[in-house]
């Protein structure tokens, strides 16, 4: 069942879906979806070592990976953040933790967040990022990863400026 909410304030709709969802759900970032679905067995999770750079091409430069630190209350740290993130947004988030980053200050960000490693949801946004003054309209997946399966200890995500054609 999805769960969706929409924030007034900065034009940002969020919706929490099963890992299992229809990929129509997820367009512009369906093809991304799939990478992710590929490397999940018997309906497990699937582990962020499963990954090779190469799963990628075409990504690259708008994926984004958050190791969770702590659980309670959750804390991230940002391991690798795409080049063209970092220019569109003007920041790069690698090493930081979540709690420093612009993105906490966002409503109900900390308990997206929460719930994505908590239930091993998967999230997707659509809306206007605000960072440091710059102003940029994005569809977001979070995909839920974990070493055994279950437990989310990674979120693998991507963060699709709308203006970019898809992959």
């Amino acid at each position: 069942m999805a769960v969706e909410q929409i924030n007034e304030i900065d034009e940002r709709r969020t919706l929490l879906l099963p890992p299992d969802a229809p990929a129509e759900r997820f367009e512009p970032l369906a093809g991304f979806v799939d990478i992710w679905r590929a490397k999940r067995a018997s309906g497990r999770l699937p582990a962020w070592r499963n990954f090779d750079f190469y799963d990628f091409v075409g990504w690259h430069g708008y994926v984004y990976v958050d190791q969770v630190v702590a659980r309670d209350p959750l804390e991230m740290r940002c391991r690798l953040w795409g080049i063209e993130l970092t220019e569109l947004l003007g920041f790069d988030e690698t090493g930081k933790l979540f709690s420093e980053s612009p993105a906490a200050a966002a409503p109900g960000r900390l308990e997206i967040n929460s719930r994505v490693v908590g239930e091993g949801l998967v999230c997707l946004m659509s809306g206007r990022a605000v960072a440091w003054g710059t102003h940029t309209l994005f569809t977001v997946v979070k995909l839920s990863c974990a070493d055994d399966g279950v437990t989310v200890d990674h979120i693998l995500g991507c963060a699709w400026p709308i203006h970019a054609a898809g992959c």
